[in-house]
């Protein structure tokens, strides 16, 4: 699998380190050792995360695109914002899921990502200086047609 690692910078500041690769059939198993050391000891969380993703989509031979995003540790202010505005997590996710880079662009994926937003919107909670967010993303094309779906994880900061 080729990895491509890309930054997004989405409301306020918030950093996302973006991963993006495809998983052919062949490949499956290299979820389960996917180094993301950006998820810290969380990392196990997010594989397992990943292989179910993976095993939703029913990609049987066809690519998986993968978008793993996983935020920097929020700030005080970034996570008193965070708290405010309720919705703004769905926008941080949907905005770096919609970013333009090839070859994972298309032109519906900005009405897939308003979708995802308010699937997001559900997961919403008080957020604090030194949680990391995660959002999982796969899409397949092909079979019966385009599908997507999404996983996403708050990680507390659990340090004094």
């Amino acid at each position: 699998m080729d990895l491509e690692r890309t930054q997004y910078i989405g409301h306020y500041g918030v950093t996302f380190t973006v991963i993006r690769f495809i998983v052919l059939p062949a490949n499956r198993q290299a979820l389960a050792n996917l180094c993301v050391l950006e998820a810290g000891a969380s990392a196990n969380e997010v594989r397992d995360r990943l292989v179910e993703l993976y095993e939703k989509m029913l990609a049987r031979d066809l690519p998986c695109k993968l978008t793993v995003a996983i935020s920097k540790p929020l700030t005080r202010q970034q996570a008193d914002l965070l708290n405010e505005r309720g919705t703004i997590i769905a926008l941080l996710l949907t905005g770096l899921f919609n970013a333009p880079i090839h070859p994972f662009s298309k032109p519906a994926a900005r009405v897939v990502g308003a979708t995802v937003g308010l699937i997001t919107k559900s997961i919403v909670r008080s957020y604090h200086a030194g949680d990391v967010v995660i959002g999982l993303e796969a899409q397949v094309d092909g079979g019966i047609g385009p599908q997507r779906s999404m996983s996403a994880i708050v990680i507390p900061f659990l340090g004094g």
